[in-house]
């Protein structure tokens, strides 16, 4: 039943009708029939109550009323219908007890091999059971014959089927004890876990002394031999050992979990005020003993006398007392932790931990605290602490005690622990302990799966630490028996609730951390790169100008980051030649200036070309391998010119360039348009030189499109206009000066927008 007050219900009812049963049989009885009756009544009944939605608290109540029948024997003297009555319990009762008795054992208080391999097995045992009783004066009861008047009527046969019953009475009985003790006496001596071997040695000890003289007594009269004396004697004299043996595996080795609240209290009642009683009694014992000391010291007449002695005693007591308080207080703390769980305040526990988790500044120092707090809350005997690595996965930080055997790492992915992690909750493994164990967080057909991943190790509970806003496991806390063999309260479980959920923040805050460490050296390394890449960059723009008489230029960078993609030059071809480059890669950073470097060195290295004055042919090589070097979508305009000091002539090539400007002396200003394709954008470059010559006065202004297409806040670009007005205004500035006066001009208009890299190249005929 899964309501547990109708289970409770229907317990009750069967406990009744054994008391009843009881009561008729007590005028016959003798008081060690009556202790053995007692034993097999009060103790399967009370786990049931205890436990009554346990199928194997059923089992034992049920199997137990069979003993509980055979023992008494049948009542004498009473009513004719309530002796047939009697009859007819007994001997269904009696019946099903060998049924009853190898179903329990087969998968209590853990499944066997035998199950396992035959799971079929008790149900043909219970199925035998059931034919034996239908083929009696039962089953003419169950069709409508009356109930059978006298005291024997449900125990006759048929006469046809006399012998058959009895060869098939002999097998069935035969049979299900057999299997029945066999997997008692596996679990007991040859179960791969070594606690349920431990908790069913005296179970199976007590089991089969006393069954095994009684079954031999039933099969011999079933064969219609006399059982020796002595052999009844023992059987007599064995009975109690059956219910002692379950009452000791219970209280012991709780095979069958029963609320310990009933053993715990009256320990800790005892010792917590058994405490309080002894410093009162120590109190008054010195106030009493300083008083008589008092007395005896001083003399008779001395004003002193009994009443000082009587204040002095009082104060000393009161004192004693106050301290006694203290202790008490102190020494109480231990005593919950000891003795009674539910007594102790678990925020000691959390506060404790809180405090110190956030001072973790690793998964390993996460894991030593955890390990010390639940250690000292709940003194489990082995402890494994799984945290997330960097990796992702579950790696052993903690355990206790060191064990080989602990898997160094799980998977945290793996669908096992798919139930686990839906659930938010500490489970406690049903597959531990058995199928009987208690499962105060709901265990389920997983617990196997769970315990089997954990195996030679005894894990008796996990608690998952759970990402606050996911599903993901970033930890376990897995936990063998405690050492004191109580089981996993709900208040331990709530408990570990709360630590585990505090953990895995912690977790997330210790990952989220080492991401943003990561992120910062990475951001630092990046920074140094960049820096390194500036450097680059500058060493690759010229450091000054070259020297010619009656000719001075200057050029100068403001990159929109820390690198870019324009680039000017200045390459001397003679002593009075000089030829000039600006050229601005498309996109910016990185791979702009990358970009950059590969254009500039493919200019440096055909410069020979320059001194035979053929732009044309030097454009040409410079786009064929430029592009074959460079991404289809990348390409740069550029703007080259040849100027020579001693004609003034200014040779030029404007491949897609912004139009350089040439003020004249006359206020006037010129624009070199375009001549070619930009660089790249082709695998045959197809262009053509323009010139022009430069008088004294005359100056070349090239610049970026990061000038012109400046923009500001209002989305309005400065303009070829602006441009133009800007340099009439400064031309009579020096070169240097020029240069900086525009480029405030520009970032006076775009305030702290800029969106490209500003490059200018000026150059002036002197006088």
């Amino acid at each position: 039943m899964r309501s547990p007050a109708r289970a409770r219900i229907a317990a009750l009812a069967l406990f009744a009708i054994n008391l009843a049963y009881s009561v008729g049989l007590s005028v016959t009885i003798n008081p060690y029939v009556a202790l053995n009756l007692a034993l097999f009544l009060f103790l399967p009944f009370g786990l049931l109550v205890l436990r009554p939605t346990d199928r194997h608290a059923w089992l034992l109540a049920l199997m137990c009323s069979g003993f509980f029948a055979f023992v008494g024997g049948i009542a004498t003297g009473l009513p004719p219908a309530a002796t047939a009555a009697m009859a007819t319990y007994r001997y269904v009762v009696m019946t099903m007890s060998p049924a009853l008795f190898a179903w329990l054992f087969l998968v209590f208080p853990a499944r066997t091999s035998l199950d396992e391999r035959a799971p079929r097995l008790k149900w043909g045992i219970v199925a035998a059971g059931v034919v034996l009783t239908a083929m009696s004066n039962i089953g003419q009861v169950l069709v409508g014959a009356p109930l059978p008047t006298n005291p024997d009527g449900a125990l006759r046969l048929s006469a046809t089927l006399g012998g058959l019953r009895r060869v098939l009475d002999f097998g069935y009985i035969a049979g299900a004890f057999g299997t029945g003790l066999y997997a008692l006496i596996w679990n007991a001596t040859r179960s791969p876990r070594p606690g349920v071997r431990r908790k069913m040695t005296v179970l199976a000890a007590g089991t089969a002394l006393t069954i095994v003289p009684w079954v031999l007594i039933v099969l011999m009269e079933l064969l219609r031999v006399a059982p020796p004396q002595w052999l009844g004697v023992l059987a007599v004299l064995n009975t109690p050992l059956l219910p002692a043996a379950f009452a000791y595996a219970v209280v012991r080795h709780r095979v069958m979990t029963i609320p310990v609240l009933l053993r715990r209290s009256a320990r800790y009642l005892l010792v917590q005020r058994g405490l309080a009683v002894a410093s009162v009694l120590v109190s008054i014992a010195v106030a009493v003993t300083l008083v008589a000391l008092v007395q005896r010291l001083l003399p008779e007449e001395s004003e002193f006398g009994v009443p000082g002695a009587v204040v002095l005693a009082v104060l000393t007591g009161v004192s004693l007392a106050r301290t006694g308080t203290r202790v008490e207080r102190q020494v109480t703390g231990r005593i919950d932790r000891l003795f009674f769980r539910e007594s102790y305040d678990a925020r000691n526990v959390l506060e404790a931990l809180a405090d110190r988790a956030d001072a973790a500044e690793g998964r390993e120092e996460l894991a030593a605290m955890l390990k010390t707090e639940i250690d000292a809350a709940l003194h489990p005997a082995s402890l494994a602490i799984y945290l997330e690595d960097r990796q992702g996965d579950l790696a052993l930080m903690a355990s206790a005690p060191a064990n080989e055997h602990a898997r160094a790492c799980l998977d945290p992915e793996a669908k096992v622990w798919a139930n686990l992690t839906a659930r938010r909750k500490p489970l406690v493994l049903s597959a531990a302990n058995g199928p009987s164990s208690p499962d105060p967080g709901g265990g389920d057909r997983s617990d196997v799966r769970l315990a089997a991943l954990f195996r030679p190790l005894e894990i008796e509970c996990l608690a998952p630490l759970v990402a606050r806003r996911s599903d993901r496991l970033v930890g376990l806390i897995a936990l063998g028996p405690r050492l004191s063999e109580e089981p996993y309260s709900r208040e331990d479980l709530q408990l570990l609730d709360s630590i585990a959920d505090h953990a895995a923040l912690t977790v997330q805050n210790i990952g989220l951390s080492e991401e943003m460490a990561e992120r910062l050296e990475a951001q630092r390394s990046t920074e140094w790169e960049i820096a390194i890449a500036q450097d680059v960059q500058r060493q690759l723009l010229p450091a000054k100008a070259p020297e010619m008489s009656g000719f001075v230029c200057a050029g100068h960078c403001t990159q929109a980051k820390s690198v870019g993609g324009d680039y000017y030059d200045f390459i001397p071809t003679g002593p009075e030649s000089v030829t000039l480059v600006l050229a601005d890669v498309a996109g910016k950073g990185i791979a702009a200036a990358l970009l950059m470097a590969n254009l500039q060195a493919t200019l440096r290295g055909h410069h020979h070309a320059l001194t035979r004055d053929d732009p044309i042919g030097l454009l040409g090589r410079v786009n064929q391998q430029f592009f074959a070097t460079t991404p289809g979508n990348r390409y740069a305009t550029l703007f080259l010119a040849n100027f020579d000091r001693s004609s003034g002539r200014l040779l030029y090539v404007n491949c897609g360039h912004v139009p350089p400007r040439v003020t004249r002396t006359d206020g006037a200003v010129d624009r070199l348009e375009t001549t070619g394709w930009a660089m790249g954008m082709f695998e045959t470059w197809m262009g053509e030189a323009g010139s022009t010559t430069l008088h004294p006065g005359d100056t070349l202004v090239v610049c970026s499109d990061g000038v012109p297409e400046a923009m500001n806040d209002a989305d309005e670009v400065f303009g070829n206009d602006r441009f133009d007005a800007a340099l009439r205004a400064n031309a009579h500035l020096p070169v240097p000066e020029l240069i900086a006066a525009i480029e405030g001009t520009v970032q006076a208009f775009a305030g702290d927008r800029q969106s490209d890299d500003l490059t200018l190249l000026v150059a002036r005929v002197t006088a």
